[in-house]
């Protein structure tokens, strides 16, 4: 019996991991910026010469979905879907459209951490968020650049305290840096944005995405796991039902 115990926490792991899955089709504007961007110098690891890059929120459309997300997870919606770059390896095209798999976990500690730093001065410099999702709705050019810069600084030097003049990863070029300087000062006094509040949109073939999350699916059991439970008790019952000495 116990083979018919590990069947079905095979099945129910494998529903489990197909519940997870969740992906979302999604094609950019064009052009693809929610307003526009800054131009900008960046180096990694301390290895010239820099390159340019645009600096900027992008904005989508969502075409498609799967799994457990619903349009209501979007935070504003699917026509208008805010969006920031987290990767720089890859690329995205004005216009393009691309398929990612959506990760509920993989915002970084330290992009939260810049990211509640955002809301806290958005919403008046206070933990008071009346916009908790402040950080995706940036208001113009210079303070979105200001936030993708914080962005890439999280993901790329963590330990460098924010500082966009060192490390491992260096930009400059930015057309408001007084607006960073305030994100990057108020980390210390503002909580960090949920992990449940964000998505990282990530693909094998295209740069990564980050974007916000409301209503998360996670904060409540999945349709995978209830599977896993119901299955994890008919094997249960069978065991309890196997005759002494068999």
């Amino acid at each position: 019996m116990k083979t018919v115990a590990r069947l079905a926490f095979a099945v129910g792991l494998a529903v489990s991991t197909a519940a997870a899955a969740d992906s979302v089709t999604i094609r950019f504007d064009n052009p693809v910026f929610s307003y526009s961007y800054d131009n900008v110098s960046l180096s990694q690891n301390n290895t010239p010469p820099s390159r340019g890059v645009e600096a900027g929120e992008f904005e989508a459309t969502v075409l498609s979905h799967t799994g457990s997300i619903t349009d209501a997870n979007f935070v504003d919606n699917t026509n208008d879907l805010y969006i920031y770059c987290y990767d720089l390896a890859q690329y995205i095209d004005n216009g393009g459209t691309f398929t990612y798999t959506i990760d509920y976990t993989g915002v970084h500690a330290s992009t939260l951490d810049f990211l509640g730093a955002v809301n806290y001065v958005l919403n008046g410099n206070s933990n008071a968020w009346s916009d908790p999702f402040a950080w995706l709705h940036p208001g113009n050019t210079n303070v979105g650049a200001a936030i993708q810069a914080g962005i890439w600084e999280s993901l790329y030097d963590p330990a460098n305290n924010f500082d966009l003049g060192s490390g491992t990863f260096q930009l400059s070029g930015l057309a408001d840096i007084a607006e960073y300087n305030l994100f990057v000062a108020a980390i210390p006094k503002a909580n960090s944005v949920a992990q449940s509040q964000t998505m990282l949109l990530a693909s094998d073939t295209a740069q990564d995405q980050i974007t916000g999350h409301r209503n998360a699916s996670f904060d409540v059991p999945e349709p995978g796991s209830l599977a896993l439970l119901a299955l994890g008790l008919v094997a249960a019952g069978f065991a309890r039902r196997r005759p002494h000495g068999g």
